[in-house]
């Protein structure tokens, strides 16, 4: 599963000006096969630039790299095996912030250090808890909220472990970390306050022992403390949430897939720890599946995966309903506690069935790269499970067109990209696309046929009929072949906009002006109607009345330049 990292802003705490303050993050990469690209950091200090901060090797497992800060801030970031987004680590929900991991610098502490395991919340070997406690029903003591335990030295001292709420949520935390070797249990309880005669909690056996103090089996390294299944906090007090979860009712229809996993379809999102196999949903008999799970009100992030691990889960989602990085996205309250939606389609939108299994062929032409005799040309995408299972072209008949055919299922949209070498090899050139400016913003956008893919790069994206099919040769890195082959034609699909689409008795073409040849093709490649010499407007009209419910491909070619877009009729 595809996360998405936020590009928070440096957080000024006070405007007082002292002498600089040297920061140093170091990540323990020690059961990690560190890549031949190294180790990288990217965070809101540097602009979130994957590959643009290189650590420093220690030759003792770990990982350095320091720079200085003059102003208070808080700093977010992320360690990656590599330099470029997809091989970043997966930061644990016991020390995440937006995902990422985070420091604070306010001037008057010194300098400031972290030392991590990858992929982990503390030093490799340490188990960290996030306590959590929800005071809603509460009136906060004017001392604060304060956790006290056997994990404290000296134990049980009740203003020794002040908690926090910087969100203003009214759910107090605090991050602890203990060597896993010494405990295997925490014994605890918050109070409300920093002294004993303050209010603590009493806690009854279905969360504690016989002395009322709440007890945590540390039985894994990372730990985010939460009631029952749903995430949320436990109340102060209380062995629930404040709030009690909703039961929502989640439902897919899987009739648009062409075939159901044998593992059968599960559901995973930010209320259950976005576990690919915890939440399996039952077969209705009619083609959808759905499944009741208990959900604290408010917004969450979820998907369906037709499989009980994340190589099926759904992707290329866009839409409402749906946010940028392909997750769906909705808020659950007492009148809203249904959500049906159709598998790898965002809510509201028509439901597509996947196009047939079909052989397509690949192809690109590396007429302007130099290649010596021992480098290869790859293909990776979403039918490879990206980078790890990146497949290998030919040029059997050494025209410098690599080619390759590879029987693709599941979605109509296949994401992709060429390199020369395998991408997890040292010295890999992957394609990396053009990008532009969007006005005066700092917002980037790309230029050409590549579609965002959530982390800073690009994909190419074509979208399958059914059939077999042979792709248009491209130049490596461009969206058209190499100016002087002999195929080079123009790409105007980009510039190309057809809607509705779905469409049911006509259709628009937007975005180009001037004369051109249409047509409409069905999926045997036949023309199943043709306008000759029809001048666009830039907003023109097509109609489909006598066409049949079905994939088709709209062709537009006009002055030695040409464009395709994907139509269906319903």
């Amino acid at each position: 599963m595809k996360q998405f990292f936020s590009l928070v802003a440096v957080a000024l705490l006070g405007s007082a000006a002292w002498g600089q303050t040297m920061v140093t993050l170091t990540v323990d990469m020690t059961n990690e096969m560190v890549s031949a690209d190294g180790v990288h950091v990217a965070g809101n200090f540097q602009g979130w630039e994957s590959g643009a901060t290189p650590m420093t090797d220690n030759m003792d497992g770990t990982w350095s790299y320091s720079f200085s800060s003059d102003t208070a801030a808080t700093y977010q970031y992320k360690f990656i095996n590599g330099n470029a987004w997809g091989s970043d680590e997966s930061i644990p929900d016991a020390c995440a912030y937006d995902g990422n991991r985070q420091i604070m610098v306010d001037g008057a502490m010194g300098d400031v250090s972290s030392t991590v395991c990858y992929n982990s919340c503390a030093a490799c070997g340490m188990t960290t808890v996030r306590f959590r406690v929800d005071m809603s029903d509460e009136e906060v003591s004017e001392f604060g909220v304060h956790v006290a335990g056997n994990f404290q030295d000296p134990v049980w001292q009740p203003g020794d472990t002040e908690m926090t709420d910087p969100d203003g949520d009214m759910v107090y935390e605090s991050i602890q970390h203990f060597d896993a070797a010494d405990m295997t249990e925490v014994e605890f309880k918050f109070i409300n306050g920093n002294v004993w005669t303050d209010p603590n909690e009493l806690i009854d056996g279905a969360c504690g022992n016989e002395l009322g103090n709440r007890v945590l089996m540390l039985d894994s390294e990372n730990i985010l403390l939460a009631a029952d299944g749903t995430g949320a906090a436990y109340c102060f007090g209380s062995c629930t949430a404040c709030v009690a979860p909703l039961v929502v009712t989640f439902t897919v229809d899987m009739s648009v897939v062409s075939t159901v996993s044998p593992e059968g379809v599960h559901l995973a999102g930010s209320f259950q720890g976005w576990d690919p196999v915890g939440t399996p949903l039952t077969d209705n008999g009619d083609g959808t599946w759905s499944v009741s799970s208990e959900v604290p009100p408010g917004t969450h992030e979820f998907k369906f995966i037709n499989s009980n691990a994340w190589d099926g889960n759904e992707e290329n989602m866009e839409g409402s309903g749906c946010n940028n990085g392909g997750n769906r996205i909705a808020t659950f309250d007492a009148m809203n506690n249904n959500y049906t939606a159709c598998f790898n389609t965002c809510p509201g939108e028509s439901c597509t069935p996947d196009p047939d299994p079909a052989n397509i062929t690949f192809r690109v032409n590396m007429a302007e790269q130099e290649l010596t005799s021992d480098q290869a040309v790859f293909v990776w995408g979403g039918f490879t499970g990206w980078q790890g299972g990146a497949i290998e072209m030919t040029d059997a008949d050494g025209d410098g067109v690599w080619e390759h055919t590879e029987n693709i299922s599941g979605g109509a949209n296949v994401d992709y990209k060429y390199s020369i070498g395998h991408p997890n090899d040292e010295g890999v050139v992957e394609e990396s696309g053009v990008f532009v400016m969007d006005g005066d913003t700092t917002n980037w956008t790309l230029a050409g046929c590549g579609v965002d893919n959530g982390f800073g790069g690009f994909n190419r994206r074509h979208v399958r009929s059914g059939m077999d099919e042979v792709l248009d040769v491209v130049c490596f890195n461009t969206c058209s072949d190499c100016e002087g082959s002999d195929a080079f034609v123009q790409d105007l699909t980009q510039a190309m906009m057809l809607f509705p689409n779905p469409a049911e008795g006509r259709v628009v073409v937007a975005g180009l002006s001037g004369a051109a040849q249409v047509s409409v093709v069905d999926v045997q490649g036949r023309a199943a109607r043709v306008w000759d010499n029809l001048v666009l407007n830039g907003q023109t009209e097509l109609s489909l009345e006598g066409l049949r419910t079905g994939f088709y491909h709209v062709v537009l070619e006009q002055e030695g330049a040409r464009g395709v877009q994907r139509l269906v009729i319903k």
